[in-house]
């Protein structure tokens, strides 16, 4: 049967605190110390990750500001290379003008002379064609048919120079 022994229950009290502060020293103050180094550790990535997540934010509003400039930048450029495309293009287009009315004034003036030379030609052609015909005239007898023959071929020699 079981006895109630009043020395045996005070060396298991004994026993069960000395277990007990040899535990908390040993184990539970290593365990302490442990989960206390984790609790530092985890505060630390937690710092780590704030530090990180402002630097990833404050890249992120330098190369925003980089990019606004860029395109700032990149309009400026695209309209002064359009200014400077169209003065061309307008310097372009005033020379060939210029050249445009140089050879219209030349050809004007070539044409001119071709007509000039043409009317000459022509007053020659006549002249001659006249001269024949007095030729003819004062070689042969005067009658009206021949008169009118004469006549006649002059008028279309001086069609056909025409």
């Amino acid at each position: 049967m079981l006895s109630f022994d009043l020395v045996n229950f005070i060396f298991m009290i004994i026993n069960v605190l000395i277990l007990f502060f040899l535990a908390k020293k040993f184990l539970f103050g290593r365990v302490d110390d442990i989960i206390k180094k984790r609790e530092e550790e985890i505060d630390n990535t937690y710092v780590a990750a704030d530090r990180v997540t402002d630097e990833a934010l404050r890249s992120k509003k330098e190369y925003e500001a980089k990019l606004e400039a860029t395109e700032k930048e990149m309009a400026r450029l695209l309209d002064e290379t359009s200014q400077k495309a169209k003065a061309e293009s307008d310097a372009i287009i005033k020379k060939a003008e210029a050249e445009a009315a140089d050879i219209l004034k030349s050809a004007t003036e070539e044409a001119g002379r071709l007509k000039s030379a043409a009317e000459v030609a022509r007053d020659k052609e006549v002249e001659r064609v006249v001269f024949d015909v007095a030729a003819r005239l004062a070689g042969q007898n005067m009658s009206d048919q021949s008169n009118s023959e004469l006549y006649d071929q002059f008028l279309s020699n001086v069609s056909r120079n025409e």
